[in-house]
């Protein structure tokens, strides 16, 4: 009976033992844990900034990519600027394995926008204003190019080109540009010559009566491609450079002229008392586009016994013989 009984402490020591043994178990692998990983804010624009934020537990180490690189295994921030929509992962890691999570920076692109962009009007005469006007929404800076130079988002300005100008706008933010152009011409001018018939143009001078004369047509021809009219063609004879010696004028008339077309006006007859030395004809009129028409024409008469002969030659403001240009005042309508 005694052995039985130590048989059965035996038996139960073995039992706990093994129990014992069984209740501890395998190692449990523990990874990180990321409880959190933001972007604040999650959208931005261009040239702003957006700070991550993490929290994290039981890591050994921690990196962000997109270029952030190692950061603090607990919890940190960084602030970052991308310049288009990044999403960053957060890389946890541990003996025991790694985690990941993620947020996204989404940019928001808001450029500028141009309502309008016009030059009023589009076409001008030479030295005329035309008018440029805009309005330009969320923009940072607007200009305008060909010396305009920065202007308010809306508002307009006169220009004067010398010449046909495409004018741009640029309106500008941090998330893009934005242009526009508005074109402004010139508008032509009739461009007139002039010429003769009988040609060359001959005077004749008759000693005994002591009289200066001519008979001829006067023919404009158009070569700008611009339509217009001429309201007067008065023709002039004088003894010398001085208005107070005309011996003779004669409005040779007027007339429309088509473009690149010919106006013929006379035949008729100009004569005066003495030997004419200078010749003068002053044209008025306008054309199609709104200029006006006031050309000279002078020359001096070249005798050769008693016949004459004149070379004309167009009177340039600032150039021609200031007397000379007073003939062409004492011709006109209303200076006579």
């Amino acid at each position: 009976m005694k052995k039985l009984f130590i048989w059965c402490l035996v038996f139960i020591g073995f039992a706990a033992g093994f129990a014992c043994k069984d209740s501890t178990g395998p190692d449990v692998d523990t990874p990180p844990t990321i409880t959190s990983f933001t972007a604040s804010p999650t959208s931005i624009h261009l040239g702003e900034s957006s700070t991550l934020t993490w929290n994290v537990s039981n890591a050994t180490s921690c990196a962000i990519n997109q270029g952030v690189g190692a950061v603090s295994a607990t919890t940190g921030t960084k602030s970052v600027s991308p310049t288009e929509t990044t999403i960053y992962t957060l890389t946890a890691t541990n003996a025991d394995g790694s985690k990941t999570a993620t947020c996204t920076v989404t940019l928001v692109l808001n450029p500028p926008t141009i309502d309008y962009f016009t030059a009023t009007p589009a076409a001008i005469k030479l030295d005329d204003p035309s008018t440029l006007t805009w309005s330009v929404q969320n923009a940072t800076t607007v200009t305008i190019d060909n010396g305009v130079g920065t202007v308010a988002a809306t508002g307009s300005t006169d220009v004067t080109p010398q010449v046909d100008t495409t004018y741009t706008l640029t309106a500008t933010n941090v998330d893009g540009t934005a242009t526009e152009t508005a074109q402004v011409a010139i508008l032509p001018a009739a461009d007139l010559t002039i010429a003769f018939n009988p040609t060359p143009l001959v005077w004749d001078y008759d000693s005994g009566t002591d009289t200066t004369s001519g008979t001829f047509s006067i023919i404009l021809t158009e070569v700008n491609g611009v339509a217009g009219h001429v309201y007067s063609a008065f023709t002039g004879l004088y003894l010398t450079a001085d208005p107070g010696s005309r011996i003779a004028s004669l409005n040779w008339g007027g007339g429309d002229f088509a473009a690149s077309g010919t106006l013929t006006l006379g035949p008729h007859t100009i004569s005066g008392t003495g030997q004419a030395t200078i010749f003068a004809i002053a044209f008025d009129g306008w054309d199609e586009n709104g200029y006006t028409i006031a050309m000279g024409y002078y020359g001096g008469i070249s005798w050769a016994g008693t016949t004459g002969t004149v070379m004309l030659q167009p009177a340039i403001e600032g150039r021609t013989d200031p007397r000379i240009m007073r003939l062409f005042e004492d011709l006109r309508p209303g200076k006579r």
